[in-house]
């Protein structure tokens, strides 16, 4: 199975035959404006309206900042939603009764309609990217079996997905997308609510317990070094800026650390106490910039 999901995750391919474009064109009719991403979110959304270097920036290259900001969030967003498809696929044949394929089925087809939006909405965007959370992102889909599957996708990044989606919805200029961010998070939240009732920590063989506690050191490493995407993204345009003044400016000591107390809650909220006792013992809720 690994391998399929692999060849899954990887697809680049797009277009099917004429019959397979008039149905997704008849399901999945949605119609996206263009977008003007520096006008999605502002400066104060990623915190940037305390950095000086940002503020004495020409206008014109603070929307640049501003509208490679946004980009990254929705190329992100493309590649979880696309990844989201073979893990719902998956998950269904891995299901233990009827009723968890039912929902599996249906998480897909949410997917579909979430990375069909993306996709659309960034038609004119360059999709390449070597982002390591995508990278760990599909490592987990393809590797993982059922149980560590459904606490680390949907207990703690489906869950993390709510709190992420929900920054982006709360501060969303674009009446358009803050209408399809909130149909996404509805979604999220159930994924991630049927994950926790999935979820028995105590059900882990001991192998699937040491799995999940590598995949989650691997994801809370890239959480406790900071923003470092937003800080590359400033630094391309504004290189003499300093990073620690930057790292202030932006509140990342207190934003990183509240992101490493919201997944502890999800672990307490998931009861898995052990999971949680055995990362805490391993320093990894600690800051490392």
């Amino acid at each position: 199975m690994q391998k399929i999901i692999e060849k899954s995750l990887s697809k680049k391919t797009e277009k099917s035959t004429k019959e397979v474009e008039q149905i997704l064109l008849k399901k999945l009719n949605q119609e996206t404006q263009k977008i003007d991403f520096s006008k999605v979110w502002d400066a104060q959304t990623f915190h940037l309206n305390h950095h000086k270097d940002f503020l004495n920036a020409p206008l014109e290259l603070q929307n640049k900042i501003l509208a490679e900001l946004a980009q990254n969030r929705f190329r992100e967003a493309y590649d979880i939603e696309k990844a989201g498809m073979s893990f719902a696929a998956k998950m269904s044949l891995l299901s233990e009764t009827i009723n968890e394929q039912k929902l599996y089925s249906l998480f897909a087809a949410e997917e579909a309609t979430h990375f069909h939006y993306m996709q659309k909405t960034l038609e004119d965007v360059d999709l390449t990217t070597d982002d390591p959370f995508i990278r760990f992102l599909n490592e987990v889909i393809a590797t993982g079996s059922r149980r560590p599957l459904i606490f680390i996708i949907q207990v703690i990044l489906e869950g993390w997905g709510i709190d992420h989606y929900q920054l982006m919805e709360r501060s969303c200029l674009n009446p358009e997308l803050k209408k399809h961010l909130k149909l996404i998070l509805i979604d999220e939240a159930s994924h991630h609510g049927s994950g926790v009732s999935l979820f028995n920590e105590s059900e882990l063989t001991k192998a699937e317990f040491d799995y999940t506690i590598e995949m989650m050191s691997e994801f809370l490493n890239m959480i406790n070094i900071g923003p470092v995407g937003l800080v590359g993204a400033v630094k391309k345009y504004l290189p003499h800026s300093k990073e620690a003044d930057l790292l202030n400016d932006i509140s990342a000591v207190d934003d990183t650390n509240r992101k490493l107390t919201y997944i502890k809650n999800m672990m307490v909220k998931s009861q898995s106490h052990k999971i949680l006792e055995k990362i805490e013992n391993s320093g990894l809720f600690q800051l490392r910039f």
